[in-house]
């Protein structure tokens, strides 16, 4: 908590990060709320989307980057939106097309998984590793995220879609294919038994998942809460007022 705020976290961020990590929904935001996804094709979006909904009580809207300058130009169309999402390459084109439409726009970034990076780490120096998927920006994201890593023994010697000549290029030049569980079956069906196959289906980043949950928490805060419903006392007094007529009447007989 001390190192939380040297580093200017607020309590709502510490909290979501907390709760994130632990793979529990942050309670802070109220209900399920509509959040844009935008990517450009349909691998993606059912991907994110998922990584999505399994962390955070949203619903997500999936959206084809090419759509969605037609649905913005509709009148209030983006007002049901909380917040939009989108990868980093599609950021710039994402944030130019809801500029003055009141919704935020975070960007996602999609990670090769720690138990992947470990095991290219254990393969002897000058090991080539090409990477394949169902889509050719799905393969540069795993691609880029692998390069992050900056493993000394490995060599990236490309990267293609799970369909055409061009894989079976890739695969003759590399000693391991990392692939997408998608593609999983073209790329072994090359590779034989000479080509090593891992197959890693990415996972969403921590951090951009901290981030959303953060501003949906904070637009908690600055959407005004609903009154209170008012209590029927009516139904009260006319018991009470009925009884002291009973009671009234009781008396007046008694005398």
């Amino acid at each position: 908590m001390i190192r939380a705020a040297a580093l200017g976290m607020t309590a709502d961020d510490l909290s979501v990060g907390v709760l994130s990590l632990a793979g529990v929904r942050p309670a802070a935001i109220r209900g399920a709320v509509e959040v844009l996804l935008v990517e450009c094709s349909p691998p993606e979006l059912d991907f994110f989307a998922r990584q999505l909904e399994a962390h955070l009580p949203v619903r997500v809207e999936k959206m084809l980057l090419a759509e969605l300058t037609a649905v913005t130009r509709r009148p209030k169309q983006a007002g049901r939106w909380r917040a939009a999402v989108t990868s980093f390459c599609h950021l710039p084109q994402v944030e130019r097309l809801l500029k003055g439409k009141g919704v935020p726009v975070i960007a996602l970034l999609a990670e090769a998984h720690l138990e992947t990076l470990h095991r290219l780490a254990q393969f002897p120096s000058g090991t080539r590793v090409g990477v394949a998927s169902t889509t050719v920006e799905t393969a540069h994201n795993l691609e880029h995220s692998i390069a992050n890593a900056n493993l000394p023994n490995i060599a990236l010697v490309g990267v293609c879609p799970a369909e055409g000549a061009a894989l079976g290029r890739l695969v003759r030049r590399a000693d391991v294919i990392v692939c997408s569980t998608a593609a999983a079956e073209r790329v072994r069906g090359l590779a034989g038994s000479i080509v090593q196959v891992m197959i890693d289906d990415r996972a969403l980043d921590q951090r951009a998942i901290e981030m959303l949950a953060t501003l949906l928490v904070q637009q908690n805060g600055d959407r005004p809460t609903a009154a209170p419903a008012p209590r029927r006392l009516r139904s009260r007094r006319s018991g009470r007022h009925e009884s002291r007529q009973g009671a009234t009447r009781a008396t007046a007989l008694g005398k």
